[in-house]
Formats: C-alpha cells, structure tokens, sequence
C-alpha cells in the first residue's frame, strides 16, 4: 500500500503541490481571520475529502460513496463538539449544517431529475455533504460559483472544439474551486 501511495504521489506532484499549497493558504488566512479551531478543522477536512474526490471524479467520473461517508459522519461529530462548545448556539449551528445539507442536495437532486443524465447522483450527495460542512448561510454562493466556473470551463472547451454540446464533465473539480473561492471570500469580507 506505501509503494503505491507513494508511487501516485510521484506521478502527480504537481496536483499534490496545489492541494497542499492551496489548503496551507486557506489555513493561513483561517488564522489570521482568528477562525475557532473547530471551524479550521471542519474546512481543512472537508478541502482534503473535495481534492481527493475532484481527483477521482475528473479521472474516472465517479464520486466515491465511502469518501462522502467518512465526510458526513466526521461532521457529525465536528457538529457534536461545536454544540458543546457553543452550546447557546447549538441549534443555529445544527439548523444552519441540516439546511445546508438540505439546499445543496435538494438544488442538485432537483438537476438530477431535470437534466435526463446530464448530473449523476454522486453530485446531488456532494454537494449534500458540502451544504453539511459549508452551512445554510453561504451554500449558495458555493453553489453559484461552482456553476459558474463550469460554465465558463465548459464553454471554453466548446468555443475551441475541445467537447460537444452533450458532452460530460466532472463536476467535483468545479465544486472543489467554487468551495475554495467560497472559503476565501468569506474571510476577507
């Protein structure tokens, strides 16, 4: 198991520098924004589950179930501690994660059902369990720029001939950017 792990990491070392190099960023400004320790964690958790699953999704166009599962029951535990040490704002805390959850899935699964095909299941629990982590309050924004950055990814690769009009795309890596764009905004302003 080393060998290969360490095998993948010296054929994509270029994808393990921006994962590392973007997560120490966030973390950085997390720190000088004095973000609570919990909410560091809960972020730099949920930027290693997005980057390991924009990689897998962009390779083999899959989002895997145990990835998103191990995301959802760390939260749940990052959501338990958070209300123990927030207790007076135990239910904000819980509402805004299960809204979250609710509007980032819900939004997807409604694509699910009216793209015929064009959005997998994998991205309707994605963008769940990203809800879950992001919370209530600024889910849409990760929302709207995911989109957006796919978009204009998509469109690009139109214009130069790269894909056609039904052509897939892996999504993860647009919800990984529009979830670090998210992040960043939210601590600058």
């Amino acid at each position: 198991m080393r060998e290969e792990i360490r095998t993948w990491a010296g054929e994509h070392k270029r994808y393990l520098a921006a994962a590392v190099l973007v997560t120490a960023a966030l973390t950085g400004e997390f720190l000088l924004f004095r973000y609570g320790i919990l909410k560091i964690i809960r972020y730099e958790v949920l930027m290693i589950g997005l980057w390991a699953i924009a990689w897998i999704d962009g390779k083999e166009k899959r989002i895997p179930n145990r990835i998103l599962a191990v995301l959802t029951g760390i939260r749940a535990i990052l959501l338990l501690l958070e209300g123990i040490a927030y207790w007076e704002y135990a239910m904000t805390i819980l509402i805004s994660a299960a809204g979250g959850a609710l509007v980032g899935g819900g939004i997807f699964l409604l694509c699910y059902f009216l793209a015929r095909g064009g959005m997998g299941a994998g991205d309707v629990k994605l963008l769940a369990v990203t809800g879950f982590y992001m919370g209530l309050g600024i889910i849409f924004t990760d929302i709207f720029l995911s989109i957006l950055i796919a978009a204009l990814y998509s469109g690009l690769l139109l214009i130069r001939k790269k894909i056609k009009m039904k052509e897939e795309i892996s999504f993860a890596p647009f919800v990984l950017a529009g979830t670090v764009l998210t992040m960043r905004s939210e601590s600058v302003v």
